[in-house]
């Protein structure tokens, strides 16, 4: 990118504040993919995504005037939809109280290994094998996984995210290397 040059995310976050709807568009488009595919990390129900998408973006469009405070859309359209996912989820949950709720929630994710294989050419045998070790992983293990290494995010981000320190982004993302390491290790020597 040259030198003085704008991300187009930021252009178009500079246009919206100027009240160009298209430029809403244009994110829309930009970030729809990824804050699905997030937000379906969190619960299956297509239409509780959709709608938490769509006022992700309504209540871009209501603080267009500050949007020259987003730094990283990326992460803060992630941790919008996010919040807006658990938030929904909360309030459509009427047998548990708030107090047995305790912030957590289901992380869904499954690893393509697919994808891995083409890219990596890794055997048939070593594919299952992953996707069996990855199977093993807690629910913020996952989402920590798919944040650093899916969504490229830095430990300050993911840490905000999560809601937790930027010391347990390091101190977790230290833990599941440690453990996929032994796993695969393990998985290897026994068969």
């Amino acid at each position: 990118m040259k030198e003085g040059s704008v991300k187009p995310e930021m252009e178009l976050l500079q246009r919206l504040q100027q009240n160009h709807e298209e430029a809403l568009a244009s994110l829309m488009d930009m970030y729809y993919a990824d804050l699905y595919n997030y937000a379906a990390r969190f619960t299956k129900d297509d239409g509780l995504i959709k709608d938490c998408i769509q006022e992700v973006f309504i209540s871009l469009w209501q603080r267009r005037e500050t949007a020259e405070t987003i730094l990283s859309p990326k992460y803060y359209f992630l941790r919008a939809i996010k919040n807006k996912v658990l938030k929904a989820i909360h309030k459509n949950i009427d047998k548990i109280s708030s107090a047995d709720f305790q912030g957590e929630y289901d992380f869904f994710h499954e690893f393509s290994i697919e994808q891995v294989i083409v890219e990596k050419q890794v055997s048939k045998e070593k594919a299952v094998k992953l996707r069996k070790i990855l199977s093993l992983l807690s629910k913020r293990q996952k989402e920590i996984i798919y944040l650093k290494y899916y969504h490229y995010l830095d430990h300050g981000q993911i840490a905000e995210l999560m809601n937790i320190s930027r010391q347990s982004v390091y101190n977790l993302l230290h833990e599941v290397i440690h453990k996929l390491r032994n796993l695969w290790h393990t998985e290897f020597v026994e068969h």
